[in-house]
């Protein structure tokens, strides 16, 4: 039986776009407006449909098609560019998970903040002709578009550092709010810092959250209004923002063991902590913005990580008796235990984007593929197999892909139209692999590696996949990641650097630019409106970077 597929619509009242391969190429098309033929005589019938009719069959469309479509002749070029086809073609290859950021920028920025964001890479004309249609269900497409293309444009930026955030020992982890307008850091130092952009666009921060021992993790809510902290000291605490724009510590939430993460549900509905005493607890927030426990699931052996499904029907716990566990909400609130996944050592799991599958990586030299079947059951769909421990193993963002690494060699498994997985592609390095993470369109990923690169694979349209850049650093590269829009890769490195490289509309990538470090980058990521990228280095300090056109 095949897994459970869910289709999600954002555009409006159209139906679903059919499910189909990730090749619509890469994002070289953003330049769009080339010369085109006219043809006046022809006589297709698709010419004597209603205008809804044609909007709905452009929308079946892939991005690569509605490019070629647009270049056919005149009538079709100005359907393509009234209807905003092309710009929502563009939009349509991201999944919800990264379109949500977009429209949560946009609804929470007035027109002012608006042109702010948009001057460094556009001109007045281009500014006032997009905040004309602000109103149109489709403005964070086209927003996001034209900033793509307009980025893509340019040979090289100039990057302008903000501010440097410090900490007194490593830094843990680092995340955006959805918005981008703050940063959180979570540090051994035993707090955790939030960072805001003011008004001028300037960074400063916000507030310090004390803890007794280490802070793990600072993740933000959905809404960008709440941080929760994660600490050794048995406790997790939430801070707030106030109308006035600063933060204060609202709650304090209590386990009976250090607490080893702390994370919002995607829908912002509930709280889920988990604790070195084998506990998960699920929290929900009551109407006078406390949080209270409402379900809480104790295991035999230490929890590694917990963490809900997209729609939060569903809960992966891992634990230290080598075993995954996947629970399902009943309809009274409950949650009962819904499939098992064993191993034979040490063992991560996580859920694709649209929750139908769960991929586990262990030290057992082995990743397991479990799909959600029609009667609510987990059934094994693979195992793949490697000869080494597996270090990660991630899906791509439209589910149709999963990378493991493991040792010098990366593996990926496609997903076939009977629910099956298939081996799609294996690479062998000459030295250990550090990370493999795909774009956000799904049609490329990046490795790094301890030979001092970085290379960039793509998906072709048979299906293949081929390496189509190579970045090179002095020392090993530590982690890369795409920008949001998958038109940009940032890599962090030993060499005290961190790289951004560009896709051209060739499909080659070139470098953009270079933000230097005092000392090792380990962490690099973007923000979610791909203007900003945060560094983190072995200097315990954490860096944003604004990256703006070079004159």
């Amino acid at each position: 039986m095949n897994p459970l597929k869910n289709n999600s619509n954002d555009e409006g009242t159209f139906p679903p776009t059919p499910n189909r391969p990730r090749l619509e190429g890469v994002p070289a098309g953003v330049s769009a407006g080339r010369d085109v033929t006219v043809y006046y005589q022809n006589k297709s019938s698709f010419f004597r449909l209603p205008d809804e009719s044609k909007s709905m069959i452009m929308r079946y469309l892939g991005f690569r098609e509605v490019t070629r479509l647009a270049k056919t002749c005149k009538y079709l070029h100005d359907l393509v560019k009234e209807d905003k086809a092309l710009e929502r073609a563009w939009y349509r290859r991201f999944p919800s998970e990264y379109q949500n950021p977009l429209k949560t920028l946009v609804r929470t920025k007035d027109e002012q903040q608006l042109r702010d964001w948009l001057i460094p890479f556009a001109n007045k004309d281009t500014i006032d002709s997009l905040l004309t249609q602000k109103e149109s269900t489709f403005f964070p497409a086209q927003l996001f578009f034209t900033n793509s293309k307009l980025m893509s444009q340019c040979e090289t930026f100039k990057p302008v550092k903000k501010i440097e955030i410090p900490h007194n020992d490593t830094i843990k982890t680092a995340t955006f709010s959805a918005d981008s307008c703050h940063v959180a850091t979570a540090s051994f130092d035993k707090t955790a810092k939030i960072s805001g952009q003011k008004t001028d666009g300037s960074w400063e921060v916000k507030t310090t959250i004390p803890h007794k021992y280490l802070v793990f993790e600072a993740p933000f809510s959905p809404d960008c209004h709440q941080v929760v902290t994660s600490s050794w000291d048995w406790q997790a605490k939430i801070c707030v923002q106030e109308d006035d724009g600063s933060w204060k510590i609202k709650a304090t939430i209590p386990h009976e063991s250090a607490i080893s993460s702390a994370n919002f549900s995607l829908d912002g509905r509930y709280l889920l902590t988990t604790s070195m005493n084998s506990t998960v607890k699920i929290w929900t927030r009551e109407t006078k913005g406390s949080w209270e426990a409402k379900y809480t699931i104790r295991h035999i052996s230490p929890i590694l990580s917990a963490s809900f499904s997209a729609d939060s029907s569903h809960l992966l716990v891992s634990s230290g008796d080598n075993t995954v566990t996947i629970y399902g909400q009943e309809d009274d609130g409950s949650w009962e235990v819904k499939g098992t996944i064993s191993h034979e050592n040490f063992t991560l799991a996580t859920f694709s984007a649209d929750g139908s599958y769960v991929v586990t990586a262990s030290k057992d030299g082995k990743a397991k593929i479990y799909g959600l079947q029609a009667n609510g059951s987990w059934d094994k769909m693979a195992i793949i197999p490697h000869d080494n421990e597996v270090k990660s193993a991630t899906f791509s963002p439209d589910g149709s892909h999963v990378v493991t690494i493991s040792g010098k060699t990366v593996k990926i498994h496609g997903l076939q139209t009977d629910g099956s997985w298939k081996e799609k592609y294996t690479f062998k390095y000459n030295s250990w692999v550090s990370s493999a993470s795909f774009s956000p369109d799904s049609n490329h990923m990046v490795t790094t590696s301890e030979d001092k690169t970085a290379k960039i694979h793509a998906l072709q349209a048979d299906g293949s996949w081929d390496i189509t850049a190579t970045i090179y650093h002095e020392k090993e590269v530590n982690f890369a990641t795409f920008s949001p829009d998958s038109c940009l890769v940032v890599t962090a490195s030993d060499d005290k650097t961190a790289k951004i490289y560009g896709l051209e509309p060739t499909g080659s990538w070139g470098e953009k630019a270079i933000i230097s470090h005092r000392s090792a980058v380990y962490l690099v990521i973007f923000s979610p409106d791909g203007r900003s990228v945060l560094t983190i280095s072995n200097d315990h300090t954490a860096t944003i970077t604004e990256l703006q056109k070079n004159d």
